[in-house]
């Protein structure tokens, strides 16, 4: 046993199935056992008749999050029939295809299976995630327990919470750390699948290797981009534009707005919403430190695989995406930036440094304060099932 609990592979399972159990409970005890509640479908939301027909949990008096437009691709990912016109940004969601066709692929089609099988293929990254955040451990002097930490990347909760496709990418960085030969070129060829910005992990790849004068990776990691800009096209060949602007040309633009209006006294705000406020300004100075580290790593010309995405992750979408809705709460922005989060993470625990998990350290929390209604609804229900036992 003792031999087991060194390996990376078992704490894998361990993370995977206090995920599962989280995930049980919730249903169990807030959504009335209905598993498709973790889509979180909202109320008023128009659904095609393929889903409709599926009669999923909505919720009340909400419009929903993005989990749910996930869901419907997933039962069209090659944009064959009428989805699109119920996605909310067909363009920016299909780009976004790797959790959704997989769990096509592995119902064969068969859209009475695609719920479920979507479940699994965000349980399954959620196992890949800790088994190569516990591989990392150990190439860096720590124990493989360190790998059930994947959980606790903000991307990872949400998309345990709400199904969105983000602990996918989130997985794929992991493995960028650890992988080589044509397991590294998966993980590079699937990251801008599974979220456009996952397109940094190719880039950094082949950035280091023009540092170190190395073409045969360059064109390794060029390679690894051809999967994604084939996919690409196709979606642009099928859907309208997408006219949302996310990037501004003025560096760190987003983050000081957002830090200079922090909305924490807004009038008519509940408790709640005012406590989540402040978690969300928490945030915004997280981000602010993983700015300064990811600076610190360019001063210091450090070129390793990790320190090479931190900074382009950092220096990409962290200085230039301006867009007010990626910004306005950590929820949105802990999401999309978790890979920033996680390098540093990583970098923290291969120099024993607590500095560099400061930034997750202050996003954390809010994402942590999203679960506290349903940890109260499975506490609630925990009780009153050991009263009605013990009557």
């Amino acid at each position: 046993m003792k031999r087991l609990r060194a390996r990376p592979v078992f704490w894998a399972f361990v993370c995977a199935g206090l995920v599962l159990l989280w995930q049980a409970a919730t249903v169990h005890f807030n959504y009335r056992g209905d598993w498709s509640a973790l889509f979180y479908t909202g109320a008023y939301v128009r659904l095609p008749a393929v889903v409709e027909a599926e009669r999923p949990f909505r919720i009340a008096h909400d419009p929903g999050y993005d989990g749910q437009f996930y869901h419907l691709i997933a039962h069209d990912p090659f944009l064959r029939g009428d989805v699109a016109q119920y996605v909310d940004n067909p363009r920016l969601r299909w780009r976004r295809i790797l959790v959704p066709a997989a769990a096509w692929i592995i119902s064969l089609g068969n859209d009475d299976y695609i719920d479920s099988n979507y479940a699994l293929v965000l349980l399954a990254c959620v196992f890949l995630g800790a088994l190569w955040l516990g591989r990392y451990c150990l190439q860096v002097g720590l124990r493989a327990s360190g790998g059930t930490c994947f959980a606790l990347v903000p991307s990872v909760i949400a998309s345990v919470d709400r199904a969105t496709v983000d602990v996918a990418l989130a997985a794929l960085c992991a493995g960028f750390a650890v992988e080589q030969g044509w397991r590294l070129w998966l993980v590079l060829a699937l990251a801008p699948l599974a979220r456009e910005t996952g397109v940094v992990l190719p880039l950094a790849y082949g950035v280091r290797a023009a540092i170190r004068k190395d073409r045969q990776a360059a064109l390794f990691g060029a390679s690894t981009l051809i999967p994604c800009a084939l996919w690409f096209g196709y979606v642009a060949l099928r859907t309208a534009p997408d006219r949302t602007v996310f990037a501004g040309l003025v560096p760190l633009r987003g983050l000081v707005e957002r830090t200079l209006h922090p909305q924490l006294g807004t009038a008519g705000m509940t408790s709640w919403v005012r406590t989540a406020a402040a978690f969300d300004y928490v945030g915004v100075l997280g981000m602010w430190v993983a700015v300064g580290l990811a600076l610190s790593l360019l001063v210091r010309r450090l070129i390793g695989r990790v320190e090479l995405a931190a900074m382009l992750f950092t220096g990409i979408f962290v200085m230039f995406v301006a867009q007010p809705q990626v910004w306005e709460g950590a929820y949105s922005f802990g999401r999309t930036m978790s890979p920033v989060l996680l390098f540093l993470a990583m970098i923290g625990a291969a120099t024993g440094r607590p500095a560099w998990f400061v930034p997750l350290a202050l996003v954390l929390p809010r994402f942590l304060f999203q679960l506290s209604p349903q940890w109260r609804g499975i506490l609630q229900g925990v009780k009153q099932a050991l009263l009605h036992g013990a009557k």
